[in-house]
């Protein structure tokens, strides 16, 4: 035995002594060489222009190859500057791509051809912010996972301008890819619209798969990241695969929802939704079968229809892969809705030929909390006698209701969960210990064992809503500061400034914002700390808004109908 020990242990000190260590300046350096298990390659701080780097070799688990910046943060790579990674246990760390322009491929990708993909690779501490095509009409996307067992986290992406969906997980046939995205900063995308000013498609954070490969298992687990006014478009994060599991997310006053848009099977469990009354704020949108959707914290989601604190769909007979599935056997429960505009639409579609209503779902144990009689707590967009909802135990103070009247336990009514602000990150309303939801506990559902904060929910003393009154927090809300690069962290209010040369100009007279321009669009208005203070859609010629008279800076957002996405900073002393 201690022969054998010996031997493993000089194995393992042979393996570390031929471990190389190399500093690289340019991607020749680094392309086309036989790496081995254990080498670090260092890239030397500072600009790295138009490089395009394939990162080819294979480590093991416990000798994994890294490429890594010489100071995390200040190897900077600009331009049409771009990565592929391809073999096993790789990494990549601490690199920062920064207002690129590249118009093809993807800044990040885990393949470096075809058919050579990454596996068991991981990138962590990377940052891509303003790397953008200079015409935002072409579709480019930021970081692309093939392969499978492959991580992204701790890093920070921000200013996403151009059409594209952010970050994509592609599917092959035969490969669950089984990738983690964890701790992750998203920030400050903004909608391209078309002449109307509605949404162009194709504009999310984050999907993963689509259409033609819905129905495949991929068991993605996005975690622990923290979304910030990501408002591309209703798809904040479009699920479109199977076994995807969604928990302790942060979505911050994003114009969007985490939607289950295709495949089945996916769980929402323990996720944050703060809307502070944008109107557009939403939380989850249910289609397809068997999801699970618990445990999850909504707050004042200014978005009705679609968006929605929860909007469980309408399907279509005989769908196709990129249509809308009917809704089967999905529970929705445990969930907190506080101030919402429309906590649940149910059956809801914008399309009046889908006819398929949800069936065998169950809504049970959520509490709904309103300082307002004016919001609605139950929407049933069209009633339908072969619908099959169960709905037990939702506590509801007070709210409107439409085309739904309770009956027995379905929804009691006129109960004071007594919520009180917890302390959290971003600050959260919990039940207090006097709590009249603890008059209605339950010991169903035994596989949702704790809360919204990994406290434990004892199988006899599940309350409604998302949070138990008592326990030990064993799960911590994301922030600003806790996801991302580490070098990142703070530097969230960095809005993109473009010459205004686009013949738009806002000025302060008599305690109002004038703006003029000589296109339609919509003005946003943020604060430097990057709260959003109001949004206003303009016509061509000028326009008047009342915006809050404070001393300070305030940064001003324009996206005109074409598309264009300007900025500009205006002090008001």
């Amino acid at each position: 035995m201690r022969l054998t020990a010996f031997i493993l242990t000089f194995l393992l000190f042979s393996l570390q002594i031929n471990a190389r260590q190399k500093s690289v300046s340019n991607a020749s350096q680094i392309n086309g060489i036989t790496w081995l298990p254990g080498d670090t390659i260092i890239m030397t701080n500072g600009s790295w222009m138009d490089q395009s780097i394939l990162f080819k070799s294979s480590g093991n688990a416990t000798q994994p190859i890294v490429l890594k910046a010489q100071t995390a943060g200040q190897v900077i790579l600009s331009g049409t500057s771009h990565i592929g990674i391809s073999g096993n246990y790789l990494e990549v760390n601490g690199l920062f791509f920064k207002s690129g322009n590249l118009s093809s491929s993807e800044i990040i990708s885990f393949r470096t051809s075809s058919s050579e993909f990454a596996y068991n690779c991981r990138v962590t501490n990377c940052a891509i912010l303003d790397s953008n095509p200079t015409d935002n009409t072409i579709d480019t996307k930021w970081l692309s996972l093939y392969g499978a067992n492959n991580k992204v986290d701790h890093c920070s992406f921000q200013n996403k301008t151009n059409m594209g969906t952010l970050l994509v997980v592609w599917l092959t046939a035969g490969i669950i890819p089984n990738h983690i995205v964890d701790q992750n900063y998203f920030g400050y995308r903004n909608s391209n619209v078309d002449a109307t000013g509605a949404e162009l498609n194709g504009q999310e954070i984050m999907r993963l798969g689509d259409s033609s490969t819905s129905m495949q298992t991929a068991g993605i687990q996005v975690t622990n990241n923290f979304f910030e006014h990501c408002n591309g478009e209703i798809e904040t994060i479009s699920n479109k695969s199977c076994g995807n599991y969604f928990s302790n997310n942060v979505f911050f006053e994003c114009q969007g929802m985490l939607t289950l848009r295709h495949g089945n099977y996916a769980t929402v469990d323990g996720n944050y939704f703060f809307g502070n009354k944008i109107s557009a704020s939403g939380g989850v949108r249910i289609i397809g079968e068997n999801h699970k959707v618990y445990n999850n914290y909504f707050e004042k989601l200014g978005g009705s229809g679609y968006r929605s604190a929860i909007c469980i769909v309408r399907g279509k007979l005989n769908s196709l892969a990129n249509e809308y599935f009917q809704v089967k056997n999905a529970l929705v429960a445990f969930n907190t809705m506080v101030d919402c505009s429309n906590a649940f639409t149910i059956n809801y579609n914008g399309t009046s030929s889908y006819i398929m209503p949800p069936i065998g779902t169950v809504i049970a144990n959520n509490n709904v909390y309103n300082s307002s009689s004016s919001n609605t707590n139950i929407n049933v967009s069209l009633i339908d006698p072969t619908m099959d909802i169960t709905w037990n135990n939702n506590l509801m103070n007070q709210g409107k209701y439409s085309n739904f009247t309770a009956t027995g336990s379905q929804v009691i009514s006129g109960k004071d969960p007594k919520l009180a602000l917890a302390g959290t990150n971003i600050n959260m309303y919990e039940p207090g210990e006097s709590s009249e939801l603890l008059s209605y506990t339950t010991i169903d559902y035994p596989e949702i064992s704790v809360d919204i904060r990994g406290r434990d929910r004892a199988t006899t003393a599940k309350i409604a809503g998302c949070s138990q009154v008592s326990g030990i927090v064993t799960r911590i809300m994301p922030n600003r500061s806790t996801t991302g690069a580490s070098y990142f962290n703070g530097t969230f209010t960095d809005i993109k400034t473009v010459m205004l040369d686009h013949g738009f100009k806002s000025f302060v007279s008599n305690r109002q914002l004038i703006s003029n321009s000589n296109i339609a669009g919509k003005l946003s208005v943020f604060d430097i700390s990057g709260k959003l203070l109001f949004e206003q859609k303009l016509a061509e010629g000028i326009s008047t808004s009342n915006m809050p008279y404070n001393p300070g800076v305030y940064i001003l957002n324009f996206i005109s109908s074409t598309g264009k996405n300007y900025s500009e900073k205006i002090i008001l002393n």
